[in-house]
């Protein structure tokens, strides 16, 4: 792979793309740079703009740099951290738990499935579990199987496990860009209040959902257009009367650990492109006006005079966007027929119906699923891992591979996986699963 410069590219253009397009390395190809030692002043033209070249400090070097704080991210540097490796985590917001807390998507879905015996049985284990279990220790959590949570809960925990695992963390930092060299990461840049910097680490891993990270080092992926909501809470749904003259029922969403405040999905169009900020600032506005004029519809409707709106999520409700192409792309098929594999890293179960096969599969029906580590290992950098919804698998498998529980386990696998490469200085596509697996049984994952 030809070594990638750091310098930004701010590249205006426009396009179309279709519902799931397979995408080569990189985002465009860069200016010219200069020969070495020649000033760079900067130049401009009508459609580009290049930054003069600059020195940029490193603030820290790791063994592991963890980008992206959401479920994947933070199960991932947790599970780093206690292996022993040096770990970072990178966040953009300001909190933990990304859109299953940030963005108010509280169920925890994909909590159980079928086992061959045609028992319901608990998939979640490991790092994820311990999240749960504090949570409900809490009282934070309504339901067993596919609990919601509190969102400031879920904050709160997860910071807790985060600081006890000895994990260091960068909040209000955006990974920018890569710096990569003969298929190795050497830096990652952020944007920071204190300007651009470099973080030097030995193995990455790409947990942004959007798979930033393994766009920028040339990894080949699909992104995969589908819908982008905004979830809200409502208060006071316990007041509503019920006996109000006109009174009629309305749709005032999930139940939440708080007897007054229920949780508001939001589909969204069908074929939203998230990768497209344009899009995203159109829909942030579209969504914010509809959800306000929506709950006054609700509060003008007899018996609902005192719900009011409580919050709207800081977090757009991205469901999917980059998913790598891999060293194994999962398949719907592989979690309908009990595919074993031999580098499984974790079972996932099913929340939705599914059509497979010419027929409706109801979610208590699904099988449990295994989610192979070679799924989350890019076919080219060597020290990159990939975990959350942009890990490897086919877009028949979307709705099961991108929601908050196969997000823990994948995420535990991966920073586990990571921990492993770079005690051993190996790269990822020659690290033994055996003893990645071994590393997971420690730390309370079930394999199969």
């Amino acid at each position: 792979m030809k070594r990638r410069s750091f310098l930004n590219r701010l590249l205006l253009s426009s396009g179309a793309l279709l519902t799931a397009t397979q995408c080569k390395p990189g985002p465009d190809a860069p200016p010219a740079v200069p020969p070495a030692g020649t000033p760079d002043p900067g130049t401009a033209t009508s459609s580009t703009v290049r930054e003069p070249a600059r020195d940029l400090p490193v603030v820290a070097d790791v063994d592991v740099l963890v980008v992206g704080g959401g479920p994947a991210g933070t199960t991932a540097a947790i599970s780093a951290s206690r292996a022993g490796a040096k770990t970072l985590l990178v966040e953009r917001y300001n909190h933990l738990g990304g859109l299953w807390t940030g963005g108010l998507v509280l169920p925890l879905l994909s909590t159980h499935g079928l086992d061959q015996n045609q028992k319901q049985v608990r998939t979640l284990h490991g790092i994820g579990n311990e999240m749960y279990e504090r949570l409900r220790d809490l009282n934070m959590t309504v339901f067993d199987v596919n609990p919601s949570i509190d969102p400031e809960a879920g904050k709160y925990v997860l910071e807790v496990m985060l600081q006890e695992s000895g994990t260091e963390v960068y909040y209000h930092s955006w990974a920018s860009q890569v710096l990569v060299e003969d298929q190795t990461i050497r830096a990652v840049f952020l944007e920071t209040k204190s300007g651009r910097v470099a973080v030097r680490p030995k193995v990455v891993v790409d947990c942004t959902g959007d798979g930033d990270i393994l766009h920028w080092c040339g990894e080949n992926f699909v992104n995969v257009q589908y819908e982008i909501g905004l979830v809200h809470r409502l208060g006071n749904v316990d007041r509503v009367n019920k006996e109000a003259p006109g009174y009629r029922d309305l749709p005032l969403g999930g139940q939440t650990p708080l007897p007054s405040v229920n949780w508001v999905n939001m589909t969204g169009g069908p074929h939203e492109d998230a990768l497209d900020f344009r899009k995203l600032s159109a829909l942030q506005r579209q969504h914010r006006i509809d959800i306000w004029e929506q709950v006054q519809e609700i509060r003008s409707t007899p018996g609902h005079e005192e719900v009011f709106l409580l919050d709207t999520a800081p977090q757009q409700g991205v469901r999917m966007s980059r998913v790598l192409d891999g060293m194994y792309r999962l398949s719907l098929k592989d979690s309908m027929t009990y595919r074993r594999f031999d580098d499984a890293i974790g079972i996932s179960g099913g929340w939705t119906s599914v059509l497979y096969e010419g027929r409706r599969t109801t979610w208590d029906k699904r099988p449990l699923w295994q989610i192979p580590f070679r799924s989350l290992v890019p076919k080219n950098t060597r020290n990159l891992l990939v975990g959350g919804r942009c890990f490897s698998f086919e877009e028949d498998l979307f709705q099961d591979a991108r929601i908050i529980g196969t997000c823990l386990i994948t995420g535990h696998g991966a920073g586990a996986g990571a921990a492993l490469a770079a005690r051993s200085a190996t790269a990822v596509q020659e690290l033994d699963p055996a003893a990645v697996r071994s590393l997971l049984k420690e730390q309370k994952a079930v394999l199969a």
